[in-house]
């Protein structure tokens, strides 16, 4: 019997877990869509743009770049950022030469996003001897709470039991976070990506071109 009702209590615990992650987690899904014309031929875009470990050749908000987990099947890359952004690991999904198309997921980086998907395209311009270089991204932010008096996030000690990675013992539900009616897209993360994005075609173009 003893075992059968703490049994009981660590399901009545991971249901309040659930719940209380659920409502704390609320998440946006954003998208950045940044295109750019280059004078040049896709060719030659795309022998700069296909190196997966070379980003740090034309972008030139990128201190280095290169290539990490050898030992694994997929191709990973480290990119260190300038002005200390911070440092982002890309996992390349597929790269395809006749479509001149890269995809690659971040597998962890300086914001807080998660399923981080990239598709970076090479195609003809609009005139002959031009290029046209797209750069999307699709990502979940979480949200941002309008409260002014809501308290801080949640800080998840390494103390006491984990259950499925939640401290059951250390978690203060007062800091929870307010229901959907409270939060707000994190636009601040949507601009620094769009951004940088931006500042990559923008250089890309300037090598390419000169």
């Amino acid at each position: 019997m003893k075992l059968r009702h703490r049994l009981q209590g660590v399901g009545m615990i991971l249901g309040m877990t659930v719940g209380l992650l659920a409502q704390a987690q609320t998440t946006f899904h954003e998208k950045v869509d940044q295109t750019i014309t280059i004078q040049a031929e896709p060719a030659k875009v795309w022998a700069l743009v296909s190196d997966f470990e070379g980003t740090a050749r034309w972008n030139s908000t990128v201190e280095k770049s290169m290539g990490i987990d050898e030992d694994k099947q997929d191709l990973t890359r480290l990119i260190v950022y300038k002005d200390s952004v911070g440092k982002e690991v890309d996992v390349l999904d597929e790269r395809s030469d006749p479509d001149m198309t890269l995809r690659y997921h971040v597998r962890s980086g300086p914001w807080t996003v998660t399923r981080y998907n990239v598709v970076m395209r090479v195609s003809r311009g609009p005139s002959p001897g031009t290029s046209v270089v797209e750069w999307r991204a699709s990502f979940d932010t979480p949200g941002v709470s309008t409260d002014p008096d809501a308290p801080p996030p949640i800080e998840l000690s390494s103390r006491g039991p984990m259950v499925y990675g939640f401290d059951v013992e250390t978690y203060d539900s007062s800091k929870a976070s307010l229901g959907s009616e409270h939060v707000k897209r994190d636009q601040r993360t949507v601009k620094i990506i769009t951004d940088l994005y931006r500042a990559g075609l923008d250089s890309l173009k300037w090598v390419v071109e000169r």
